[in-house]
């Protein structure tokens, strides 16, 4: 049920034309522009509203769902008012907030002039796209979990017409009981823990926190795969009550992979699984689960148990950083792991370990098992064998 918060409350009393709202996880960031953009088209005779985030998958999966939640909460939702094609609502006012993604400047140029602008995980969404955005905008607002220093710090808030408002969990009353159980557990560990220490700072005190340490930098997003592109074969990392099965397709292209993410969802079974892996191509999977690895060939499946040694995490590791990656935008869940995935550190001398974090994992896993079987990944008398 919509709660009106402290946090939208905090919103509303902004003024500036650039809104910047810098807040750690949960903290109803995006759950509160929402809500006052509907109000403003409601109450506003034909006024466009655009809400843009770094991907179309990025768009529906996170502001675009929060936008139907509050309309059916709120009993406003009226299907009739939907065009699904153009991801666009248009209220009873002739106000119309649509949803979009943009991947290049003339895109964004060419889709012209607005009164109202959301970037929304602003940090993800190049600048010179964001500033062609703005530009054309009478009013923008912008949110953002602060990974690092970027744009919205060095160019916006250097601004006259803009202002800053800084938001954490406690300015959400909505906040559900079990993210603040988990947020509480991961203080804790932040006690003993430099990444985690880190990951407090970013998304529970909604400060800027760094990079440092981040795995894998050699990948880029694509939109959508070439036809000319060649499907080599599956990565799975089994998951079910607490964790996500994860499944990856890998493709070749012009001397690069692209990485597909085809599934990320808890509770599945291996009959359901199998239906994600529609070729006879191979499938690697985790060998903790020899089980389920024969239940899939039962189904018609190509599953073959990945081989591990006492170093297979980092041998695997460093087999995906000698490659280049294209990274697929309906991949959502394997691209916040790439983003975050990063090594651990000793806490007393802050030193970098020879171990990542356990965490962040699940769709790089299944990258992972598929790579080290098919790349040169088996380690053999010194050398690497292709497979």
């Amino acid at each position: 049920m919509f709660k009106r918060t402290t946090a939208i409350n905090k919103m509303l009393k902004m003024t500036a034309r650039k809104k910047v709202i810098q807040g750690g996880t949960s903290a109803g960031k995006t759950y509160g522009i929402i809500p006052i953009l509907i109000d403003k088209a409601i109450k506003n005779q034909r006024i466009k509203i655009s809400v843009v985030a770094e991907t179309l998958p990025a768009v529906k999966e996170g502001a675009l769902d929060i936008f139907k939640q509050v309309m059916y909460d709120t009993n406003r939702w009226i299907e009739d008012n939907w065009n699904a094609s153009s991801l666009t609502y248009t209220f009873g006012s002739g106000s119309r907030i649509q949803f979009k993604s943009y991947d290049s400047v003339g895109k964004a140029k060419s889709s012209g002039k607005r009164d109202i602008l959301f970037l929304n995980e602003a940090n993800h969404i190049a600048f010179d796209i964001a500033d062609a955005l703005m530009i054309r905008s009478k009013e923008t607002w912008i949110d953002f979990n602060p990974d690092n220093e970027f744009w919205v710090h060095t160019e916006v808030l250097t601004e006259p017409n803009s202002e800053f408002l800084l938001l954490t969990y406690y300015d959400n009353e909505a906040c559900p009981k079990e993210t603040i159980e988990d947020l509480e557990l991961k203080k804790q560990k932040a006690l003993t823990s430099d990444y985690w220490a880190n990951w407090c700072r970013v998304y529970i005190d909604g400060e800027i926190g760094n990079l440092e340490g981040v795995i894998f930098n050699n990948w880029k997003t694509i939109n959508e795969i070439p036809k000319e592109a060649r499907l080599l074969g599956y990565g799975l990392d089994f998951g079910y009550t607490n964790d996500p099965t994860s499944i990856i397709e890998v493709y070749l292209y012009n001397g690069q992979r692209i990485l597909n993410e085809i599934c990320y969802q808890k509770g599945l079974s291996n009959s359901q699984i199998a239906k994600y892996i529609t070729t006879k191509l191979p499938c690697y999977c985790d060998s903790a689960e020899p089980k389920s690895i024969d239940e899939l060939k039962s189904y018609g499946v190509r599953a073959y148990a990945v081989t591990k040694g006492s170093d297979s995490i980092n041998f695997g590791i460093q087999v995906m950083q000698e490659q280049d990656y294209l990274v697929t935008s309906k991949s959502v869940n394997l691209t916040k792991e790439l983003r975050k995935y990063a090594w651990d550190k000793d806490k007393k001398t802050n030193e970098k370990l020879n171990k990542p974090i356990d965490n962040y994992n699940h769709a790089i896993d299944a990258t992972r098992y598929h790579e080290m079987e098919t790349v040169g990944l088996r380690k053999s008398k010194g050398k690497y064998d292709i497979r």
